[in-house]
């Protein structure tokens, strides 16, 4: 374990991750969510990128 000095000085968030959200790991929670934001997606267009002039 760090000291309480290491913990505070690293740039790194501490999480710890509960074990018990692995039974969700390959659900999918919302399936009518889920659906329209892929349909959302195929009809989405990016917009045209100007180039700049070097």
């Amino acid at each position: 374990m760090r000291t309480v000095q290491e913990l505070n000085n690293s740039k790194a968030p501490i999480v710890r991750i509960d074990p018990s959200l692995e039974q969700y790991r390959d659900k999918v929670l919302f399936p009518e969510k889920l659906a329209k934001a892929n349909e959302m997606l195929k009809t989405a267009k990016l917009p045209t990128r100007k180039r700049v002039a070097p």
